[in-house]
C-alpha cells in the first residue's frame, strides 16, 4: 500500500489526479487531499505520504516551502511539483530541494501514470532494501556475541591471538591498538574474598546473561565473553598505551557503578578485577592480572595497580610470595603462571625500586622456589641457565616473561620428577572409575593427580593409547551393558547410572560405540 498526498488550491486538479490514480492503481494507493501548503504540512504529519504532488503556486505557504517542511519530518517522501508556468528556475529550485520531478499543467494522464509507475517501482526497491538491511542487521545482532566471545577467548588463551585475533578485530571494526581485561565474578555473598556458591549462582546468572552484557555496554565500550563458570571476561579497547592515574580512577568508579547495577538486576553479589593496558598480543597478561585482582582484592572493584597499597605493601608481598610458592609445589601450570605473573607485575610496578633491585627480588623468590622444588624431588635441570636468563634480562617485560617461564618449569619438575607417568595414569583411571557417573571433566581428573590439564591430556593419550573422552565413554558404555542385563531397570535409569543425563544422547553414543541401540542390546542384539 502507498500513501499519496495531493495539494493544490484548484479542486479540479486534485479531482483529476485522484481519478487517474484510483482508476489506474486501484486499491494499491490511499489518497489524501489538501487545499493549500499549510494543510499539506499538517496532513503529512499524520498521513505520512510515500508520494506528494504539490502545486508551486498555492496561497500562503507555496509548494516549495511546503516540500521543505514535509521532507524534514519525512525525508523518504517522493515529491512531484505541479506548475502551470514553463519556468525552469522553479524546476531547478524544486529539484535542488529534493523533488524527484516536476509536471506541467494541464495534467496529462499518460505522463502521470508513467511517472507514478516508475516512482512506485523505486519505492518497492527501497522497501525491499530496508527489509534486507534489517534482516542482515538482525542476523548480525545474533552473530556479534559469538564473534565477541571468540575474540575474547583468543586473547585470554596464551599464544592463541596470533592465529585468529586479527581476523576478529577486522570483523568487529576494532581500530584501537591496546586493550584492558576486566573480569566480572558473582556469587552468593563472599568470604575471605571468595564468592560463595559459584556453581549455583553461575547457573542462575545464565538467564540474566543478555541483561548483564547490556549493562556492561552501558558503562563501557566493551566486548564480552560468554559465561565461564561464575565469571564473564570483558575486553575494553584502548587507544592509549598507558592509563593515567585520573583515567584509572574514572574506570574504577564506572566499574563500581556497574557492579551495583548488576546486583540490582540479578540479585546476587558481583566483584570486578581489572588488569593493565596491554597490546592485543599480550592480553593474556592483562587477563591474569584481572583474575589476581579478583583473588587478592578485598573490595568490590580492584585494579591490579591498587594491589600496591601504602602501609600494607610488605604484607601484600608476603601473601603473594606464599601464593606463588604454593602454586609451584602444587604443580598446576595454569595456577603457577597466574600467580607468577601477578607477583612479577607487583614487583615491577613498585615505584620505590630500581630495575636492578626488581631483578634481584625476582631472583630471590626463584631461588626459594627452586629449593622447595628440590625438596619435593624435582631435579631442576638446566637451572644455571634459567637463573642466568633472569639475571641478564635487559628490560622489565623480558624479566617478567623469563621469571614466569622459570616458575612454570619448576612446577613441571615437581610433578614429573616426583611421580612416574604410569603411576599418574593409574591413579587417574582409578579416579575416573569411581566418578564416571557424574559430569566428569578432564580438568577435574588432572587436578586429582596434581598436574596441568595440558600435560595430563598428552600423557594420558600416550600411556592409555586413547584420549580422555574415549576412555571415559568406554567406562560408561561397559557399565551400561552390565546394567542393561537387569530388566527391572528402565533405559532411563541405565542412562543416569552410566553418567548421561539425556536418554536420546545416551542411545546415540551407545549405538555409535556398540553398533546397536540399548533396547536391541537388552533384547539380545
Amino acid at each position: 500500500m502507498y500513501n499519496i498526498l495531493l495539494a493544490d488550491d484548484e479542486g479540479i486538479v486534485t479531482d483529476a489526479l485522484q481519478f487517474i490514480i484510483e482508476k489506474n492503481f486501484g486499491g494499491e494507493c490511499r489518497v489524501a487531499v489538501a487545499k493549500n501548503g499549510r494543510q499539506a504540512i499538517e496532513l503529512a504529519e499524520s498521513f505520512k505520504p510515500d508520494i506528494a504532488f504539490l502545486d508551486i503556486q498555492m496561497p500562503g505557504i507555496n509548494g516549495l516551502k511546503a516540500m521543505e517542511e514535509i521532507r524534514i519530518q519525512n525525508p523518504r517522501v517522493k515529491t512531484l511539483i505541479l506548475t502551470a508556468y514553463d519556468n525552469f528556475d522553479y524546476a531547478k529550485e524544486a529539484l535542488r530541494l529534493g523533488a524527484v520531478d516536476y509536471l506541467m499543467k494541464p495534467i496529462n494522464r499518460k505522463v502521470i501514470v508513467d511517472r507514478l509507475t516508475g516512482i512506485l517501482h523505486t519505492i518497492d526497491k527501497e522497501r525491499q532494501k530496508r527489509r534486507d538491511d534489517l534482516l542482515a542487521k538482525e542476523k548480525m545482532e545474533a552473530v556479534v556475541p559469538i564473534i565477541e566471545n571468540g575474540f575474547v577467548i583468543s586473547l585470554i588463551i596464551q599464544n592463541e591471538y596470533e592465529d585468529s585475533g586479527e581476523q576478529y578485530r577486522r570483523l568487529l571494526n576494532l581500530e584501537e591498538a591496546y586493550g584492558i581485561i576486566m573480569a566480572l565474578e558473582w556469587g552468593e555473598g563472599s568470604e575471605n574474598g571468595e564468592m560463595g556458591n559459584p556453581v549455583g549462582s553461575g547457573v542462575r546468572a545464565h538467564k540474566y546473561y543478555d541483561r548483564m552484557t547490556e549493562l556492561v555496554k552501558v558503562y563501557f565500550k566493551a566486548l564480552a565473553s560468554s559465561i565461564m563458570g561464575n565469571k564473564i571476561v570483558c575486553v575494553i579497547p584502548s587507544s592509549e598505551e598507558k592509563m593515567e592515574y585520573e583515567d584509572r580512577l574514572r574506570m574504577i568508579e564506572k566499574a563500581r557503578n556497574l557492579v551495583k547495577a548488576l546486583k540490582q538486576a540479578v540479585g546476587i553479589e558481583f566483584k570486578a578485577g581489572i588488569g593493565s593496558v596491554r597490546p592485543w598480543e599480550a592480553m593474556f597478561d592483562s587477563y591474569q592480572e584481572a583474575l589476581n585482582a579478583l583473588r587478592h582484592g578485598k573490595r568490590k572493584v580492584t585494579h591490579i595497580d591498587d594491589l600496591i597499597v601504602k602501609g600494607t605493601k610488605e604484607k601484600q608481598r608476603q601473601i603473594m610470595e606464599q601464593m606463588v610458592l604454593k602454586a609451584v609445589l602444587g604443580g598446576m601450570e595454569h595456577d603457577v603462571r597466574q600467580e607468577a605473573t601477578v607477583f612479577a607485575g607487583w614487583v615491577l610496578k613498585n615505584e620505590d625500586s630500581r630495575f636492578e633491585e626488581e631483578r634481584m627480588q625476582l631472583a630471590e623468590i626463584l631461588l626459594l622456589a627452586r629449593r622447595q622444588a628440590e625438596e619435593q624431588g624435582g631435579e631442576c635441570r638446566g637451572w644455571e641457565e634459567v637463573l642466568r636468563g633472569v639475571l641478564e634480562a635487559d628490560n622489565e617485560e623480558e624479566l617478567r616473561q623469563r621469571f614466569v617461564a622459570a616458575m612454570v618449569a619448576l612446577a613441571k619438575e615437581v610433578v614429573i620428577q616426583n611421580q612416574e607417568p604410569d603411576g599418574i595414569i593409574t591413579r587417574a583411571r582409578d579416579y575416573m572409575r569411581q566418578n564416571f557417573r557424574k559430569d566428569l571433566a578432564l580438568e577435574e581428573v588432572a587436578q586429582s593427580v596434581g598436574i596441568s590439564p595440558y600435560y595430563f591430556s598428552k600423557l594420558f593419550k600416550e600411556e592409555a593409547g586413547m584420549n580422555f573422552t574415549e576412555y571415559l565413554t568406554g567406562l560408561r558404555i561397559e557399565n551400561a551393558k552390565k546394567l542393561l542385563l537387569n530388566r527391572e531397570m528402565s533405559i532411563k535409569e541405565v542412562c543416569v547410572n552410566s553418567g548421561y543425563g539425556n536418554p536420546n544422547y545416551f542411545s546415540r553414543i551407545f549405538k555409535k560405540w556398540t553398533g546397536i541401540t540399548p533396547t536391541e542390546f537388552r533384547d539380545g542384539g
